[in-house]
């Protein structure tokens, strides 16, 4: 009984030292420079083998720093930001990556105390999961009650509100480019449309 206590000790110790800590650190503009250190000498302070960091608008879809960064991760490793929102736009995009960094046994933790792992027990894991469903559930909501004030206005007869018109091409364009997977925001910079717009030709695109 001893001898296979100390050898669970033993492999205990084998795995936790194998484990990594990889941070990430984010600035909007250059002028932030100083920020940015600050963030990546904290990081290394709290044990990060590797920091990842980027200037980088938290409004862009893709941050390329922060995928390396969860790349570079496997099973039992942990990725630490200083807080939420240096890597998160939102909470439907904080909660997603939530989601898949525990689907991999992979810890999140921010320096304000924030912490997400599922090594405990599988609840943890589940109440990430059903808050991401239930945002979800919301946006899907959402959009089911403008389709219906849509559909409404057009059985009625009514003007639409008098929203700005685009051409057939341009429609096309932003309905080919939101079946390929982009974001209104990604659409709205490739195209120039205002969002209002682009939401409505996507409403109409799905009515028709």
């Amino acid at each position: 009984m001893t001898f296979k206590f100390k050898r669970k000790r033993i492999l205990l110790s084998e795995k936790n030292k194998n484990s990594k800590a990889i941070g990430y650190a984010r600035a909007t503009t250059n002028n932030e420079y100083e920020y940015l250190e600050e963030q990546i000498k904290i990081l290394k302070k709290e044990g990060c083998s590797l920091v990842f960091s980027e200037f980088i608008s938290l409004d862009k879809e893709i941050k390329p720093q922060l995928n390396k960064a969860i790349n570079c991760l496997s099973k039992g490793d942990q990725l630490i930001i200083t807080q939420l929102d240096r890597a998160f736009k939102n909470k439907k995009e904080c909660l997603r990556t939530i989601n898949k960094l525990i689907n991999k046994d992979i810890k999140l933790r921010t320096l304000t105390g924030f912490f997400a792992t599922n090594e405990s027990t599988k609840a943890n894991s589940s109440i990430f999961q059903i808050l991401y469903e239930l945002d979800n559930l919301e946006d899907k909501s959402l959009g089911e009650r403008k389709k219906e004030q849509l559909l409404r206005r057009k059985l009625s007869g009514n003007n639409l509100g008098g929203r700005p018109k685009i051409s057939p091409l341009k429609e096309s364009l932003v309905i080919r480019l939101r079946n390929e997977g982009y974001s209104y925001r990604s659409i709205r910079s490739q195209t120039g449309i205002a969002l209002s717009t682009i939401r409505r030709v996507i409403l109409e695109g799905e009515l028709t």
